[in-house]
Parts: structure tokens; sequence; C-alpha cells
């Protein structure tokens, strides 16, 4: 087994790993590490950091909101975006994932004092089809 499959097993348990400057690899949430996982990571330490610098893995529960998200406008061919909210990720935030069909998908971090989901599809569709 490579770096290759070990991060996909790893980003299977919904496990991200970051590179840190001094060599080590940092791995979050850790209480989802199993005594399988820390021994995989460990037997492909360097491979791992190698592949990290390269090419990051994504957040897992980001990608899942942005599958979402794109999945919601395979649904509605009408729909010219979709938004989701996740309210559990970070507990000063709301994080909102949006997809603009044939653009792009991006996900935005709102203080939770500031979100209003009204107003905020109010100026997505008053500004969305504007091109800056």
């Amino acid at each position: 087994m490579g770096a290759p499959d070990a991060l996909a097993r790893i980003a299977a348990a919904g496990i991200r790993l970051r590179p840190l400057p001094d060599g080590r690899i940092w791995a979050e949430p850790s209480s989802r590490l199993t005594d399988e996982l820390r021994a995989l990571i460990r037997a492909h330490r360097a491979e791992l950091l190698q592949s990290l610098a390269a090419d990051p893995l994504p957040d897992p529960r980001a990608e899942a909101r942005r599958q979402r998200v794109l999945a919601m406008l395979a649904e509605n061919p009408e729909a010219r975006y979709a938004l989701v909210t996740d309210t559990g990720a970070d507990p000063d935030a709301v994080i909102l994932t949006l997809a603009i069909r044939g653009r792009a998908t991006c996900e935005l971090a709102i203080p939770r004092a500031k979100y209003d989901g009204t107003l905020l599809v109010d100026l997505i569709e008053r500004h969305g089809a504007t091109v800056h």
C-alpha cells in the first residue's frame, strides 16, 4: 500500500491530515484515530508527508457539503445555484456552501451573530446574475 491508498483509508475514516513544519503529521479529529490508522501513518510517514505537501486532502466535511450542493443542482436542472448551511462545524460561525451552475463552488464562514439566511438568499437572487 502506498501513500494514495493510505490517504484514502484515512480520509474514509473522516480524518484530515496536514504536515507540520517540524516533519510531523497532524491528524484531526484525533478522536477518530484508531491504533490501526496510527500504525498506517507511522509506516508511510515519509510518503504521506511528500504527498500532503504536493496535494493536501480536502476537509471531508467540506467535500461532503460540496458534493451535496452539486447533487442539488443535478437534481434540479432549472436552478442557477444551490446552498447548504452547516451550523455544527464551527461553534462561532455558520458554514455556507454555495454552488453556482456552470461556474464554481465556494464556502463562506459567516459569524453566527451576523448570519441572516433570508437576507443572504435575497442578495444572491438580486446580484446573482451580475458579472464582475
